[in-house]
């Protein structure tokens, strides 16, 4: 009886909340955990292992994790997830640019700061417009400091 209970109380709310058009908070931390295991193997695959990414492999990081992004952004980051998105394919454009030589490394490296402010300050203005808890910051930890 209680598990019959349980079960139609559990559909009620997981109906009630499909209906709401309030936007979705952030998610859980298993979620937060496959983003950044998924980044972690991003890094792993195109560092040295001296723990530094080289100019070379900067645009197949950044792909990497922009997809990594789109994947696991909807369930970890919730409502915020498409400013997370589109900072990622921003990033792919900073790493490409540095690729083709039109970003020397500090004009890059200045490019994904600028980037990460824009993503901060977007944040902030949805924070402020819905009252939402703030997203989850997921990045993966290079062994050294990653320099194109």
């Amino acid at each position: 009886m209680q598990h019959a209970f349980f079960s139609t109380s559990l559909f009620c709310l997981l109906a009630l909340s499909a209906c709401s058009s309030a936007p979705l908070a952030p998610e859980t931390p298993q979620a937060q955990t496959k983003l950044l295991h998924a980044k972690q193997a991003c890094l792993s695959a195109y560092q040295t292992p001296q723990g530094l990414v080289p100019k070379r492999n900067m645009t197949n990081l950044m792909t990497c994790f922009a997809k990594v992004t789109q994947k696991y952004g909807p369930e970890t980051y919730g409502a915020y997830e498409p400013i997370y998105e589109k900072g990622a394919a921003e990033s792919v454009d900073a790493a490409k640019h540095l690729r083709e030589g039109l970003f020397t490394p500090d004009q890059y490296k200045s490019e994904i700061e600028l980037i990460r402010e824009e993503e901060e300050s977007a944040v902030m203005q949805k924070q402020a417009q819905t009252g939402l808890p703030a997203p989850p910051i997921v990045l993966p930890t290079p062994n050294k400091t990653s320099t194109p």
